[in-house]
């Protein structure tokens, strides 16, 4: 049995009074928080503790809701273009926007970063990031960097784990469904029928499994997915060299979209993502693929090792936090990103530009930590010991 508040104060009648107490405190924290914004006070701190300090936003979809993939879309990790927009002029004001190619120039110890650097990247390789956020992009002249997962290129449908996911969020399937769903496609691996992350296993060990497999389960357990397949949900190659041609950046984002250290086959994971992406670059004159973005966050030193092995400079993490530069120069290929969603920045259709500054300013400071991976480099790597998924990161 799982424990909630609920079972610890005994009825709602109970918890109205708590209720109110916190409703109160959220009220003048965020009143407080805007006074900070408007006066200035936010961005003077802003301007002197993250002098010297690399920031990384995550997006994933930009989407008008009339369109029609906005019906399906995840709401965590989609954001109207006209927020999208807001959010440009924010970075505008307050950051020097830079490119991926600029943020690889600081590892090499080419060229340092501008104080206040920030880089904006998005994850998955959706068409609407192409339809939306490219006309945006260039109308307030910043770059951005697109991680792609290989095996979705040119597809009209996107991954069948996320039109499970929005499934269950919209309560179309059931725990109980998903718990008979599990053994179908992960025969032995032991899991425990009633965990409400029973879907984040799914979804991040998913898009591995032989897709026969997957249809077969799905039809035996009567479970409707609804794809959206018009517009097309995923870039093709054309597109991505397109993107290049309009001054936009490609990593990779794995093979199938698994995370890294759940997958049964980490080489392929890597080698196929950067070889694929990288024949998509070269039509436009750009040579190699080389900054990773690890799918969901999740990576372990083991995985860092293989990517860094695989010939990839750059690894970006969904560890909310910001990179701490030396002289301009960034001294860590781990970098971690900060997601940026809709449903904070944004309520009832305005722009809350208090809370991404909040966000954004006082975000924690990567901690480095040495580690040696027998390979020569000049750099420290700053790594936890074990797997570090990002809650937020999809």
């Amino acid at each position: 049995m799982r424990a909630t508040r609920a079972t610890f104060l005994g009825d709602s009648a109970a918890d109205a009074p708590s209720k109110l107490v916190w409703s109160a405190v959220r009220f003048l924290r965020g009143a407080m928080r805007t006074a900070l914004y408007r006066t200035g006070a936010l961005s003077l701190y802003h301007r002197i503790r993250n002098q010297h300090v690399l920031t990384v936003v995550a997006f994933h979809r930009v989407l008008r809701p009339e369109d029609p993939r906005w019906t399906t879309a995840l709401v965590n990790w989609t954001m109207t273009d006209e927020t999208f927009g807001q959010c440009l002029r924010f970075f505008n004001r307050h950051y020097n926007v830079v490119s991926l190619g600029e943020v690889m120039a600081s590892i090499e110890g080419k060229c340092p970063l501008p104080s206040r650097s920030l880089l904006i990247t998005f994850d998955d390789g959706f068409a609407d990031n192409l339809d939306y956020a490219l006309p945006l992009l260039r109308k307030h002249n910043a770059s951005a960097t697109i991680f792609i997962t290989s095996d979705v290129i040119g597809h009209e449908e996107r991954l069948w784990t996320e039109d499970l996911l929005w499934a269950v969020t919209a309560g179309r399937v059931s725990q109980e469904t998903l718990a008979q769903l599990h053994p179908l496609l992960f025969a032995g691996s032991a899991y425990d029928p009633d965990d409400p992350m029973l879907i984040w296993e799914i979804v991040r060990q998913g898009p591995q499994v032989d897709l026969a497999r997957v249809y077969a389960a799905i039809h035996r357990l009567k479970i409707e997915l609804a794809p959206v397949t018009h517009p097309r949900q995923m870039l093709t190659r054309d597109e991505i060299a397109g993107l290049v041609a309009n001054g936009l950046f490609i990593g990779a984002h794995g093979k199938t979209h698994t995370a890294l250290p759940s997958s049964s086959d980490l080489l392929s994971e890597l080698c196929h993502a950067r070889t694929t992406l990288t024949e998509v670059v070269s039509v436009q004159g750009h040579a190699q693929v080389d900054a990773l973005s690890f799918p969901h966050g999740a990576y372990t030193s083991e995985v860092v090792y293989q990517a860094l092995a695989a010939g990839y400079r750059l690894l970006f993490t969904g560890d909310a936090e910001v990179c701490v530069l030396k002289d301009g120069f960034l001294t860590t290929p781990v970098v971690g990103r900060i997601d940026v969603q809709e449903r904070r920045v944004s309520r009832k259709g305005k722009f809350r530009p208090a809370v991404l500054a909040s966000t954004l300013f006082a975000a924690p400071r990567q901690r480095a930590r040495p580690a040696r991976f027998g390979l020569p480099s000049q750099h420290a790597v700053a790594l936890p010991a074990a797997v570090a998924p990002a809650s937020t990161t999809h």
